[in-house]
Parts: structure tokens; sequence; C-alpha cells
């Protein structure tokens, strides 16, 4: 004999199997979503950055716009080169009001001033709210810049702090005079100040920082780099994700930036929870294949064992029925009542019985057969190979309730609800053997739950279909249904069978109508025959079953079951 894997074995291939797929799926998903993770935050920075770009250069475009307006005024701006003092003063006032509206033309105009350097005259037209000593501050910057730049200065835009506030300037200047705009670095971007965890920085061209708003978790100068211009990219610690751009109207850089745990936000807390679970599903697996060699293993090798002597002839094995689980004593429990049954049906002698006891220990021995058991037990031997330790379980629970409702059987009635529910039992059973193989259908009248109907009836119809009609290579339909239904004169509960198989055998047909089915000595071909008969003993009449084929293909059975029983027996009676 080939020697096979061990169970135990298996399942531990199996499981540490699954954990290594499971390990890879988890880091493929880890991976995946850390660059998706990456690449929204990058696509929200490059958001950011396109519109604090946009802003500033709206902001810093409309300032020019003013200049451009003044300057438009350059007949009144010669009288300071040319002009009297009285044309002068006059030319002051003119130039106040072109400043005043200059700034109107846009609310982002914030300052704009006007240095006669001939004659020393200073107008400027400030922003409203400006403290007094904020408009000095501002007029000391500009004498500054015309100290620092004794000739012509270049028309850009270039940083400068005035008091506490950082300051975008330019200047149009000559020997004679200088015009100029002042904006507030932060105000250019008041959209921007809503609280996110994205964080602003403005930088000069050497990448000093000259202001940052946004989240408090901000990068600091270490952090930036030329290379983030119009790129994105972690910082050299990987503490923070940056995107840059340059401005183009001045010496300006802005760099939008997430932090780590803003790139991230939660995924860091479900990475430390992913390990910890694949720790835990370790453990569980470890325990579980010592849970299953005790709980599992050891009772099937159990009952193989038994299974084993039985084939060899031994009746008088038994299982111990102190099992360790209710499922397992529940069937050591069932296997030793079978074996005593068996064991004593052997026993009695059919010649010593009278007709209707022998047609009862018949229809017994037709639910109580040795092989359904051996057979249930070898199923789930196979799927315990499989690793298929939910549907054993399943497997279990219901072959306890089948071999429960098998050892009542006898000719005797039961609720129509009862043999219903075991005939669901036993399709759930076979739809194990046989997955998605059978698509079964059960209608019942309401009212009929509690009609008194033989045990087994229904039951002994699906077996044959299973048995002659069930295959793992094409789909079969079950239709089983109940109703009042008037036969004659009386009110009879209509029970039909249908299968869409090849339907019954001519011969078996032509037997049935003669009323001489053949039985071979094997017992081949006894259940539907016997379960005629039967119904011939409880009810006392020949006319309630008929056998038929359907127009296409597959079988039906029709019963009629009247609801007062004739004659009742129970083996166990």
């Amino acid at each position: 004999m080939t020697r096979k894997d061990s169970f135990i074995r298996t399942i531990s291939v199996g499981a540490v199997g699954y954990l290594i797929l499971m390990i890879v799926i988890l880091s493929a998903v880890w991976i995946n979503t850390s660059r998706t993770l990456v690449a929204g935050a990058e696509a929200g920075l490059i958001q950011a950055r396109n519109i604090c770009l946009y802003q500033m250069d709206d902001v810093l475009k409309a300032n020019e716009q003013a200049l451009a307006t003044v300057l438009q005024n350059n007949d009144n701006i010669k009288v300071f080169e040319y002009g009297t003092e009285n044309q002068r003063a006059i030319a002051a006032q003119n130039m106040l009001q072109i400043l005043q509206r200059a700034t109107l033309t846009s609310s982002d105009v914030q300052t704009l001033v006007f240095y006669d350097l001939v004659g020393d005259n200073y107008i400027a037209k400030t922003e409203d709210g400006l403290s007094y000593n904020e408009t000095v501050l501002i007029r000391e910057a500009v004498e500054s810049i015309n100290m620092e730049n004794p000739g012509n200065m270049p028309a850009e835009w270039f940083y400068r702090r005035i008091g506490e506030k950082d300051v975008a300037v330019r200047m149009y200047k000559n020997k004679k005079r200088m015009l100029g705009a002042l904006v507030e670095i932060p105000a250019m971007f008041e959209a921007n100040t809503a609280a996110d965890n994205i964080s602003y920085t403005i930088t000069d061209g050497d990448l000093n920082i000259i202001s940052q708003f946004g989240s408090a978790d901000a990068p600091v100068r270490e952090d930036l780099a030329e290379s983030f211009l119009q790129k994105s990219g972690w910082s050299e610690g990987r503490d923070y994700y940056i995107s840059g751009a340059a401005s183009t109207r001045g010496d300006f850089r802005i760099f939008v930036s997430l932090s780590r745990r803003g790139v991230y936000g939660g995924f860091q807390v479900l990475q430390i929870i992913l390990i910890a679970l694949v720790a835990v599903a370790i453990l569980m697996l470890v325990f579980m294949a010592l849970y299953t060699r005790k709980e599992v293993y050891a009772p099937l090798s159990e009952l193989l064992g038994a299974m084993k002597k039985i084939e060899n002839g031994d009746q008088d094995v038994r299982l111990t029925e102190d099992a360790d689980t209710e499922e397992f004593q529940q069937i050591n429990s069932n296997f030793n009542r079978m074996m005593d049954t068996i064991v004593n049906l052997r026993m009695k002698s059919y010649e010593e019985r009278i007709a209707f006891d022998e047609a009862t220990l018949k229809y017994v021995q037709l639910q109580i057969r040795p092989h359904f058991f051996l057979n249930a037990l070898t199923t789930i031997h196979s799927m315990s190979f499989q690793n298929r330790n939910e549907e054993i379980r399943e497997y279990i629970e219901r072959l306890s309730r089948n071999i429960r409702y098998l050892f009542k059987a006898g000719l005797h009635a039961v609720p129509l609800s009862e043999e219903i529910e075991h005939a669901r039992d036993y399709i759930a059973m076979q739809e194990i053997l046989y997955p998605g193989c059978v698509f079964d259908f059960i209608d019942v009248e309401p009212g009929l739950e509690d009609y008194p109907v033989p045990q087994l009836i229904v039951h002994t119809i699906l077996e044959n279909i299973y048995k002659h009609a069930v295959s793992v290579d094409r789909l079969i339909s079950i239709l089983i249904s109940a109703r009042m239904q008037s036969k004659g004169t009386e009110e009879m509960c209509h029970i039909t069978v249908e299968d869409d198989g090849d339907g019954f055998p001519s011969e078996f047909l032509r037997q049935v109508e003669a009323g001489d089915v053949k039985v071979r000595e094997d017992g081949h071909g006894v259940g539907l025959w016997n379960l005629k008969k039967t119904l011939s003993l409880m009810y006392r009449r020949d006319d309630l079953m008929e056998f038929s084929n359907k127009e296409l293909h597959g079988t039906r059975i029709d019963i009629w079951l009247p609801r007062r029983v004739k004659r009742q027996s129970s083996l166990w009676t």
C-alpha cells in the first residue's frame, strides 16, 4: 500500500503556505497602499503649490499694473524735476490722488510709494489700519533701499523685512525719483491658511525661509533643496514630502510640504496592527494544529481503526462514548448503537416474521444499513485531508441529526415539517459531496406543517435520485412540493418529487405497471418498490404512489397521503 502523508503534516504545510501567502498579500497591500498614499499626497501638494504660485503671481501682477497706472502720469512726475515750489506742492497733492486711485484698481494693492529724491518729497498710499509707527517703518525702509542702491535699480520684486512683517518690494528708481509697491507676503496666501495638514514655505533665491504658514509641522532650511523645484520627493531625513516651484515675477521660491504623518495618516498605526495580526495568526496556527491533532485527528484515527476491524469481520468493536467534543461523542454513541442494531438484526430470522414484521424490518434496514454510516465516515475522513474543518463540523452536525432521525424509523407517521427538515439535512450533506451539482426547491403549502406522513418517505426518494441521477459533471434540479388536493372524494396531501435526470428505465416502469418489480439479491431496486409496499401496509390502499417519466427528461413520483393512518408500528416498540 502506498504510504500517505500525515494528516497533521498536511495541515501544517497548508497552514504555513497560507501564512506565507497572507504575508505576501499583506506586503503587497502595504506597498501598494504606501504608493497610493504618496501619489495622492503628491497630487495634493502639486495642486496646492500651483494655487499658491498662481495667487502670488496674481497679487504681484495687480501691483505691477497699479505701478504702470502711476507711470502713465509722466507729466505730473516731471513737475517735481522742473516745476516751481508751488507747482511741486500741487504735484504732490495730485500724486497722492494718483496713488489712491491706483490702489483702488485691485484689493491686492496694499502700499504704493513715490519718493522725489531731488526735492525730498515722500508720498505714500498705505493700506487702511496701519499704525503711525508702521508707516514710519515703511518710509525708513524706502530711504534705506535708496541708500543701498545709489544708482538705478532693476524693476523686479525682492524681499524686505520691515519691522515684524515680511514684505515683497518692487521699485522703479533712477537718480531723481523712486516709485514702488510693497505687499505683505503672508497676505498673498490668505486662502491657504485654513487649518489643514499642508505647510507652505516662502523662501528667497538662496532658500532662506521668508515666511511659513499652514500646518505648524513645517520643514526647516536644511530640508529644502533646489531639486524640489517643479518636482516632488522626500526630504533628506524622509520627515517631509515636499514639492516646490519658483516665482516668475521675483526671486522667490514656494515650497509646499506634508509631514510623514500627514502623508500616511492612520496607515502608520495600521502597519503596526498588521504586524501584530501576523504574529497573532502564527500563534493561532500553532494552536489550531495542536488542537486539530487532539480533537479531530485522534478521534478520526479511532473511527478508521474501528471501520477496518468491521471490514475484517469483527462485529464486537465499539467506540468510547466519553469523547472530548460533543460531535464525536454523538457520532461514537450513534456508531455503537448502529453496530448493536446491525448485530441484533443479523440475529433475527426473516422466516420467523409475519409479512407485516418482515416489511417493517426491510424498511428499517434500508435506513440503517451500515454502508450509509461508513460512507459518511469515509466522507469525513476525506474532508479532513482537505483541511475542510468547518465543513467537517457542519457535516457531523447534520449527520448526527440524520442518524437520530433514522434510528426512529419504522412504519409510523411524523409531521411533514420533520420529514422536510430531514430532507434538507440530507441535501445539505450531499451538497458537500456534489458541490454546485444540485438545484433544489421545496414548496410546502402553508398549513401542512403538522400533516402526518410516513417517516423517510421523501428521504427514500432523494436517496434514489442521488444514487442514479446526480453526478459531478452536470447540474440536476430537484423539486419537492406538498399541497392539499382531492383524490376521488377524499382530500389528501399530494407530495410530488421531480428531477430532470435521465428518467426511469422503461423496464422498471413496465414492472411497476404489472406490480412485479424484480429485486436483485443484493437489494438493488428495493427502495422505491418497498416504499410503495409500505404505503399499502400503512393505508391499505394500492393507488397512493405513481412513477412516471417527464415529457422531455427526468422522473416524477406522485404520492397521495390520507390524513388517517390505518396501521403503524416502530422497530423500537
